[in-house]
């Protein structure tokens, strides 16, 4: 008998090292990234086209490696698939520094296989993190999905559309949504939903977005027990889009170990990491093994996870840098004051200002910049000679437009590149964003270093007219009348 609750004490302490393991799969610094078979090395003549499809292909694996990628530091080539640095980044004309941006947790990786571009998006902290802050876990990273579509429309011009989008996790989403803006194919894992509030802030039609993903152009995998995605299939939380494939947690009948309470509280969160789905991807080969999917269980699944669910959350935070972010994330209004009320505290208030601009509550930028430390602020500078400006109207931020605008920031000041911030706004198919800087002065007709004006930027975007809601194409109309006069 003590050696069977030896047993269980041992795999009881396995259980929470590998719930650490799947929480922390984002800080992942190597891993394994073998194919399964030569039938999943990519042909010499790979099209965007051959990717379309609801049905799993064996080009798939693959995919799921580049995808796992992006949160892994030390790789160059993957078979064939380059992963493009810095330099070769800006001999295409991609500016490095949209890849990366820790105040939004946005984070991205552009490779290329020959002449097809894949752009692969990572999940981020906060997702993870969910019990800290439920919603921001579930697909409401709006400056992210205005940052995806940004970094994708340059993609798209670049590549001539010759590119497909990828990601896992919250990066699943980033990508559902890229696909839809750019029409290009999309491949993901674990996705996040894409709610309809998001897909109209940049004037698409929801209903025509969801059927067009349901046709072929999107599909994503699954692991059975999933958290995400047996959390999202409970409303209000948006719903993952595209075609679902689900494959089972086990490769083999379950022992008496596996039901054991901490094994299955763990296997929600493992069933969610890239390596977990890459296994039972390459265990199951769904694209030559059809009957290896199975059901999707929701109910059953559900009502496991939500008895065994009972993990703990300790917010603590290491210093007032860490604890203001935190409450920007969190929504805390009230705990950010009573930060901020507090003198003579070291910081970076350039990133402090970039989560404030950022945000979804323009109370948290006021808040800032009438602080003791608005002397400080005022001080601070952005790489590439971008200013605040840029990065509200890059993320789709109105209200905080309005409060940089009346702190008397130019509103038509270049970056590096020659943009505007209007360039950015357009950029990102931040409509409404775009015609308010209109109305306070913007001069559209102020030429980046590529030699676009913000009207050439509108016109060419990768966002196609019949994609857009009928609020979307008037928007779209009204602003191209604006730059024509």
């Amino acid at each position: 008998m003590s050696s069977i609750n030896q047993s269980i004490q041992t795999n009881s302490l396995n259980e929470i090292s590998l719930i650490k393991e799947s929480i922390n799969i984002y800080q992942r610094k190597s891993g394994v990234l073998a194919l399964c078979s030569e039938q999943n090395q990519w042909t010499q003549t790979l099209s965007p086209k051959q990717l379309l499809g609801p049905h799993a292909q064996s080009h798939d694996y693959l995919i799921g490696l580049i995808a796992y990628g992006v949160y892994l530091k030390d790789w160059k080539n993957l078979h064939g698939v380059e992963r493009l640095n810095a330099l070769q980044l800006k001999e295409i004309g991609i500016d490095p520094s949209l890849l990366r941006d820790k105040s939004t947790g946005f984070e991205a990786n552009i490779c290329r296989f020959n002449d097809l571009y894949i752009i692969s998006f990572a999940g981020s902290d906060e997702l993870v993190d969910f019990y800290a802050d439920l919603r921001q876990g579930l697909g409401y990273f709006e400056p992210q999905y205005f940052q995806a579509v940004n970094l994708t429309n340059i993609l798209h011009r670049v590549s001539k559309g010759n590119m497909i989008c990828i990601g896992h996790s919250l990066g699943g989403g980033l990508a559902t949504f890229a696909a839809l803006a750019s029409q290009t194919p999309c491949i993901a894992f674990s996705s996040a939903g894409v709610s309809a509030n998001t897909i109209k802030q940049i004037g698409m039609d929801y209903d025509t977005a969801k059927q067009v993903a349901k046709d072929g152009l999107v599909r994503f995998y699954v692991v059975r027990y999933d958290w995400l995605d047996l959390l999202q299939s409970v409303m209000p939380f948006p719903p993952a889009l595209g075609n679902k494939i689900v494959l089972d947690y086990y490769k083999g009948e379950k022992t008496w170990r596996d039901w054991l309470p901490h094994r299955l509280l763990t296997r929600n969160f493992i069933a969610h990491t890239m390596p977990k789905i890459l296994k039972m991807m390459c265990h199951f080969t769904p694209w030559v093994n059809k009957q290896a999917m199975v059901n999707d269980d929701f109910n059953t699944q559900l009502e496991e996870f939500s008895c065994n669910f009972a993990l703990s959350h300790d917010s603590t935070l290491a210093d007032w840098q860490n604890s203001c972010e935190n409450s920007i994330k969190q929504g805390n209004v009230t705990e950010f004051s009573t930060l901020l009320s507090m003198r003579n505290k070291p910081a970076n208030f350039n990133e402090l200002l970039g989560y404030a601009v950022r945000s979804t509550d323009p109370r948290f930028m006021k808040i800032l910049l009438s602080s003791a430390y608005t002397d400080e602020i005022r001080k601070t500078s952005l790489p590439q000679n971008r200013t605040y400006l840029h990065l509200a109207a890059q993320s789709g931020r109105l209200e905080q437009l309005e409060v940089l605008l009346a702190e008397g920031v130019e509103i038509n000041a270049v970056d590096d590149l020659g943009n505007t911030s209007l360039h950015d706004a357009l950029g990102s198919h931040a409509l409404s964003v775009a015609e308010f800087l209109l109305s306070q002065g913007a001069d559209w007709r102020i030429k980046n270093y590529q030699g676009y004006d913000c009207r050439d930027v509108l016109v060419n975007h990768m966002i196609k007219v019949d994609m857009l809601s009928a609020q979307g194409k008037r928007m779209r109309e009204k602003l191209q009348m604006i730059m024509m006069q």
